[in-house]
């Protein structure tokens, strides 16, 4: 951690760092466990490679979005402030962030169990009750990446069409190939049911904690933002109940079941949380350096992609069988 940091978390926030440990994840970004008389903290530093000032401000307005969850019962951690900021800026290279440490362990498809989805499916519950007694201003739009409405899948995909070439791979033309039937099929009215509003719009295996049979934190709100609801839903069941190619219909059971303590869920739903998350991720994780060497998240991500498009016509079976 630059000493910058330690100097103003002491003339700032009154925290003397008695031991500092480097935190693994996060892209670019950097975090430390830090020991203090204030107990455990997090202190994440942004990485302006990855982010313009301007993405980070936007950032700010959505962990002040995390600050009313938190108080409103939601499990994820306390974020410090000083004189009502959440993100310091040292200069204009150095932005960091504080918050609560939370313990919990992350899980992967194959380890999580169905008390940990049915704690998860009332965990998100609870978010997206809370995130819908924020106000929604007028003007709020949809993220501009991704394919949130259908002219811009079809944009992505012939975009991608034309800059294919003989140096990509045959599996990435075939998967560019298949997903053409999909669009043709789909009509605007299909994203026009869906509810809007905040979401966390990043629900996946890596920003949730977990304890022996419950969710300890639900983590990194960078990304929440005015989407569609029913994305994050979408999002939890590829990152924790897809092993491999088989859809463990347990798991997604047991986070209905939780789901629907709070808020009224169906497996139709479920069925268009899915399809609703392969149009927003495809334009994200159908691009040919994922189908070479690469790092096993965004494989993952593509694999799901690529799950989703096979059994685009038949989710509804699956997910009741």
């Amino acid at each position: 951690m630059d000493s910058s940091i330690i100097d103003d978390l002491k003339d700032s926030y009154g925290i003397i760092c008695n031991e500092i440990i480097p935190v693994t994840g996060g892209l670019l970004n950097k975090k430390w466990k830090v020991f203090s008389e204030k107990g455990e903290l997090l202190v994440k530093q942004y990485s302006i490679k990855r982010f313009r000032r301007e993405s980070i401000e936007l950032i700010e307005s959505a962990l002040q979005r995390q600050i009313i969850l938190e108080k409103n019962g939601v499990p994820c951690p306390f974020v410090w402030q000083y004189k009502s900021s959440i993100i310091r800026w040292l200069d204009d290279k150095t932005a960091y962030m504080v918050m609560d440490f939370i313990p919990g362990k992350t899980e992967r498809p194959d380890t999580t169990t169905t008390a940990q989805m049915h704690s998860l499916g009332s965990a998100c519950a609870v978010m997206h009750k809370a995130f819908s007694q924020l106000p929604v201003h007028l003007g709020e739009k949809l993220p501009a990446y991704g394919g949130y409405t259908l002219d811009s899948l079809w944009k992505n995909f012939n975009s991608r069409m034309i800059k294919c070439s003989a140096d990509d791979s045959v599996e990435y033309y075939k998967a560019l190939l298949s997903l053409e039937p999909i669009l043709k099929q789909l009509k605007s009215k299909f994203f026009d049911k869906f509810t809007k509003g905040f979401t966390h719009e990043d629900f996946h295996s890596g920003n949730i904690l977990f304890g022996v049979d419950c969710v300890s934190a639900i983590i990194d709100f960078d990304r929440n933002c005015y989407s569609y609801v029913l994305h994050d839903i979408g999002r939890a069941i590829l990152s924790f109940a897809l092993e491999g190619n088989i859809m463990n219909v347990e798991k997604v059971h047991a986070f209905l079941e939780g789901y629907s303590q709070h808020s009224i869920l169906t497996l139709s739903d479920i069925a268009d949380a899915l399809r609703l998350s392969w149009c927003i991720e495809v334009p994200w994780w159908i691009q040919p350096e994922f189908f070479s060497e690469c790092n096993e998240i965004p494989r993952r991500f593509k694999d799901e992609m690529l799950w989703l498009t096979k059994h685009w016509f038949e989710i509804e079976s699956l997910l009741s069988s």
